[in-house]
């Protein structure tokens, strides 16, 4: 069996990059070798597949290298190719990513899980009555890797809503969505495979003189990072329960990480669920010192659980190959 694995230059700073291009890294192509090179570690026959422009030209790719599977941790473009052609592939489905994060926020409430009041404005002349408890957090409705996210997004009077609103509205080009900022811990906890899931050690965020993640705390890596956090075992067995509880009902496949804030009475609130979730298990800098490849939340959650690199992409591959019932596949590894 052959893996391909897709990579598209840009693909998780795109929104950001409308913002502050200058201050905007590309790690994609790393990211991409990261699980490429974990991939063949582990014993998988791989090669990286570039995303192309011409969707032709990569359907080209994918049949002169007789790819079985593509391990696809790029965006919903690729996903939407890939069920055209039926290609299987490792991560959740056109069922759950296209839904932006008003929609999962609905259908997690309607399973009545906690997750924060909302509203949703199209653009600042239109922002609807607010009955929410401030402070107030905004962000784009289908925001990725905290593209347009700064303190600024904390609104603690309606004056400051509309000049945030604003920035997402017309400079991002997305809807806002403008929910209760819960005041807590943050957390994030990373979910593997499908009919039984495996739940990684709890991940808490801190930040250095920020009270939110902001852009670059999280791309620079910037974060104080606790994993695994600091739960009592009843604590730790509500978060985990309420990860897998949101997982199954938005139909997470493989993989996704959720994000929540565990709040001062206790309850973990749904914040977002990350399909694409950064699954690098190391940060590196360049020769001037740059950030190259930012470390994934996912991959701090995989290290805790003593898990190396190959056995951790491993595993959210063969996932997929169970989920698509590839197992009997007598060439699924190299022989040595």
């Amino acid at each position: 069996m052959k893996v391909g694995v897709f990579w598209r230059k840009f693909r998780n700073v795109e929104q950001q990059m409308r913002l502050t291009p200058d201050k905007v890294y590309d790690d994609a192509y790393e990211e991409a070798y990261h699980h490429y090179f974990a991939l063949k570690s582990a014993g998988y026959d791989a090669c990286l597949l570039e995303w192309k422009k011409d969707p032709r030209e990569t359907l080209e790719n994918i049949n002169k290298e007789n790819i079985d599977i593509i391990f696809n941790a790029s965006s919903l473009k690729e996903i939407a190719f890939l069920e055209t052609f039926g290609i299987p592939y490792v991560g959740s489905g056109i069922d759950l990513v296209p839904l932006n994060k008003a929609q999962r926020k609905e259908i997690v409430a309607y399973n009545k899980l906690h997750t924060p009041k909302f509203v949703v404005a199209n653009d600042v002349n239109n922002i609807p009555e607010i009955n929410l408890n401030y402070p107030l957090f905004v962000k784009p409705i289908n925001g990725r890797g905290s593209a347009g996210i700064n303190e600024d997004n904390i609104i603690y009077k309606y004056e400051e809503l509309p000049k945030v609103v604003r920035k997402i509205t017309e400079h991002i080009g997305q809807k806002a969505l403008i929910e209760e900022f819960i005041e807590g811990r943050e957390i994030t906890v990373g979910v593997i495979g499908y009919e039984k899931p495996l739940v990684l050690p709890i991940v808490e965020i801190e930040y250095n003189s920020a009270k939110t993640n902001t852009f670059e705390h999280k791309m620079y890596d910037n974060e104080i990072i606790h994993c695994p956090a600091n739960f009592s075992k009843e604590e730790e067995k509500r978060i985990k329960d309420a990860a897998l509880n949101i997982y199954g009902v938005l139909n997470g496949k493989d993989y996704s990480r959720i994000d929540m804030i565990v709040g001062k009475d206790g309850i973990p609130y749904f914040l977002e669920i990350n399909t694409f979730a950064g699954l690098t298990m190391d940060s590196k800098k360049g020769e001037d010192g740059k950030i190259k490849v930012h470390h994934g939340y996912m991959g701090y959650a995989a290290k805790a659980a003593g898990m190396t690199a190959a056995e951790f992409i491993g595993n959210i591959l063969e996932s997929a190959i169970e989920r698509y019932g590839l197992r009997d596949k007598d060439t699924r590894k190299l022989t040595s």
